[in-house]
């Protein structure tokens, strides 16, 4: 099963970092891919995967990984940070969406059990008594 990680990204991104700097480096990969697969923007969890693949010699991985970065300042590469940042800002609203969704059906939930809590207080035959 896979972890999720949106709201956790920056304790799993210090955790991939000491467990690179521990030379733990299949372990520092997986958790920045994780990291990732929540926020494909993390420039922490990119630098991070790309100095891991170098070490293990992953040359295919470590370019996979450097062009998923944010592009230089450059002029010739003003329009694909754009597109970048357009990216990830899409993926960070779907997100946010998917968020609202589960909160608001927490709360219908939420309001179900409270009510139902509530009824079953009231009546004196409830085994809880």
């Amino acid at each position: 099963s896979k972890l999720n990680l949106c709201n956790w990204v920056e304790p799993a991104n210090r955790l991939a970092t000491l467990l690179y700097l521990m030379g733990r480096l299949e372990e520092s990969k997986t958790w920045c891919e994780a990291i990732l697969e929540a926020k494909p923007w993390h420039i922490g969890a990119l630098s991070g995967i790309v100095m891991v693949c170098v070490q293990l010699r992953d040359e295919e991985g470590a370019t996979k990984y450097i062009q998923m970065g944010l592009p230089n300042l450059s002029t010739e590469m003003r329009s694909a940070r754009k597109a970048w940042v357009e990216k990830n800002v899409e993926i960070a609203t779907e997100q946010l969406l998917q968020l609202q969704s589960s909160n608001e059906i927490y709360e219908k939930i939420s309001k179900a059990f409270s009510k139902e809590i509530v009824s079953t207080d009231d009546d004196s035959s409830s085994s809880w008594q």
